[in-house]
């Protein structure tokens, strides 16, 4: 996979950006903004199809995102319209855009700046706005009422992508003039987008050339030409056959309908960012966990790093990590400004080259500039120093954007917000010793209880594998141990610092220094064997520094990982028993995977827009597992 480039842009002296490499404006110098009312919105029948609308959502995509305009005159629209109609069943928009070519956050910031109508909307796009990294990026906003899925590449590349049911109501066919980016122009565009066209979608677009035409009849659509906007004579719209609609409604008719309500089984992130994202959703959660309180196994940690991984080139793995950083940070941050009480810190970490091998991939990587540098910087062992705030002997990558905050206490503060919200319950005590399959769904089985589920996921982490239903799934057992230390000489430390295995910033006079990785461990207890470990392993790896010497151990965590063999966690529904819904496999990668894992899932359920594409959804199903 080729990493991506920002967009070259300049400024002509209307101020307009002008893409340089295809010598084409990104809006009217006339107004940007008039045109985009008029082209997509009013020729696609916004905001009127918003209150006809019956379902709970209405999705667009948009070929071209360029500066983003069309997206935030549409979320300006889609906000005014439902402060005027609060009870329209259409609650959420999703916007899918699709862009090869990103701008830069520094150049966007300059192209919105005309927009002031639009200021607070472009302010809210530029602090989410992510790096250049291949893939679907989503971005919420307004509270969950307006979500961005921000697909960067080829659009002939990743519209494949889109899974069929990614059903779309309206299309902005946007994007630099076909005569000045013919590439993007293909057939199979066209094609694509009439598979994703629900059966009443409409499709706008501000050209007429003949290739377009052409194109979207052969592809399926019924054209028309209507006025263009100011000095242009015609544009397209286009709409789905009558005799298609037909077709189109009877496949949607035969998938799985969204449901109302779930019984989750787990007491951890990805049980409790799951129930989250599914009370979003109108789906009401019945939690059952197994111990007194949430997070007393592998979320159980008082500081957890958040970072994606990096491979030297772009991975299904990598990209999934990005992506999932990217979403989490956004997550974490939205509940820490709402005023959920948990440690959050994004001070930067610093993966150190300790070892040749490490220094060789990162030497690779730098060569091969896999990545933004809005992501990840190359520093040699003087500016990590600087960056650390102690003194370090190795060069490494710094992640500016990475940081740490506290995984239990996280979870318990979600569980106060969760336990306001209408829909939600949870039982506690509630160790489930077996499942067993009913016609109409599941019975679970506890030490004095028994409960009925319709629909039900399991989301236990290391026992997932101790119910018999679930026995095959290849997840394993690994013991870690994580060691809380007072270290006086680095009181000052500002960054994460990650090494083979890592240390946090204090927190309450704390470090936590980790991990072990037992796979023999059988009892979940602390030992001081694995204190000493931890921090010889961390004077090892640091070169023994001085101030090294003088680290105490005050007292530790120790849990069970959940490890799949390909490394990839396990999500979605069990395609050979009805009803049943896992997440698990998450590894040390809970704090990273949980949030975006939870979004993927509960859009599954509630069938509404899935935020990543259908080859990395088959890479992380539980089915990929099936032979034959």
């Amino acid at each position: 996979m080729q990493p991506l480039s920002n967009a070259r842009i300049h400024f002509n002296q209307q101020g307009a950006p002008v893409a340089s490499d295809f010598e084409d404006i990104y809006f009217s110098d006339e107004g940007g903004l008039g045109e985009t009312d008029y082209v997509f919105l009013q020729q696609n029948g916004l905001p009127e199809r918003w209150l006809q609308q019956s379902k709970t959502y209405f999705h667009v995509l948009e070929t071209g995102f360029g500066t983003g305009a069309n997206f935030l005159v549409c979320w300006q629209r889609f906000q005014q319209f439902r402060a005027q109609n609060p009870s329209a069943p259409c609650q959420r928009l999703y916007f899918s855009s699709v862009e090869k070519f990103p701008i830069s956050a520094t150049d966007l910031q300059k192209a919105l700046a005309c927009h002031h109508e639009l200021a607070e909307f472009s302010q809210a796009l530029l602090k989410a706005y992510p790096p250049a990294v291949a893939g679907c990026h989503r971005l919420v906003f307004a509270e969950g009422q307006v979500i961005l899925d921000l697909w960067l590449g080829d659009a002939n590349d990743l519209l494949p992508q889109f899974p069929t049911d990614h059903q779309v109501d309206a299309i902005f066919l946007d994007g630099f003039a076909p005569s000045k980016n013919p590439e993007m122009w293909q057939v199979s565009l066209f094609e694509q987008l009439f598979r994703l066209a629900a059966p009443e979608c409409t499709l706008a677009t501000f050209t007429c050339a003949g290739i377009v035409k052409r194109g979207l009849q052969q592809a399926g659509f019924q054209i028309k030409k209507v006025k263009g906007y100011g000095r242009k004579r015609e544009m397209l719209t286009a709409t789905v056959p009558t005799e298609r609609q037909l077709e189109k409604t009877h496949s949607i008719s035969q998938r799985a309908a969204a449901i109302s309500h779930i019984t989750i089984i787990g007491g951890g992130l990805a049980a409790l960012c799951s129930a989250d994202a599914l009370l979003k959703r109108g789906i009401k959660v019945q939690l059952l966990c197994a111990d007194a309180d949430v997070a007393q196994r592998a979320s159980h940690n008082r500081q957890g790093a958040l970072y994606p991984n990096l491979t030297v080139q772009p991975t299904v793995a990598s990209l999934l990590h990005c992506h999932a950083f990217h979403y989490a940070k956004q997550f974490y941050q939205h509940y820490h400004a709402l005023g959920l009480d948990f440690p959050l810190q994004f001070c930067g970490m610093l993966h150190l080259a300790t070892t040749t091998h490490l220094a060789t991939r990162q030497q690779k990587m730098a060569a091969k500039a896999s990545w933004p540098n809005d992501l990840v910087n190359f520093v040699d062992a003087a500016k990590a120093s600087t960056l650390a705030g102690i003194a370090l002997q190795h060069s490494g990558i710094f992640l500016p954007t990475a940081g740490w905050l506290g995984p239990q206490a996280f979870c318990q503060a979600m569980l106060a917000h969760l336990q306001q919200q209408q829909g939600f319950e949870v039982r506690f005590n509630c160790d489930v010793t077996a499942l067993h399959s009913l016609a109409t769904g599941w019975q679970i089985e506890t030490a004095d209880h028994t409960y009925n589920a319709q629909h039900l996921l399991v989301a236990t982490g290391a026992d997932i594998g101790q119910l018999a239903p679930l026995a095959a799934l290849p997840v394993n057992r690994v013991r870690g141990q994580v060691s809380h230390v007072q270290a006086p000489e680095i009181s000052q430390l500002r960054t994460v610092i990650c090494h083979k295995g890592y240390l946090t910033p204090a927190w309450q006079g704390e470090h936590s220094v980790g991990a072990t990785f037992d796979r023999d461990g059988q009892i979940a207890q602390t030992t001081t064997e694995d204190d000493q470990q931890n921090i010889a392993e961390l004077q090892q790896q640091l070169g023994q520094p001085a101030w090294s010497s003088a680290i105490t151990a005050i007292s530790a965590k120790a849990a069970f990982r959940a490890t799949v063999p390909d490394r990839l966690p396990i999500v979605g529904q069990m395609a050979a028993l009805k009803n049943l819904w896992v997440m698990t496999g998450l590894g040390a990668r809970g704090l990273l995977y949980a949030p975006l894992l939870a979004e993927l899932l509960a859009c599954q359920l509630a069938a509404e827009p899935l935020p990543q594409g259908s080859h990395a959804i088959a890479q992380l199903a539980a089915n990929r597992f099936n032979k034959g």
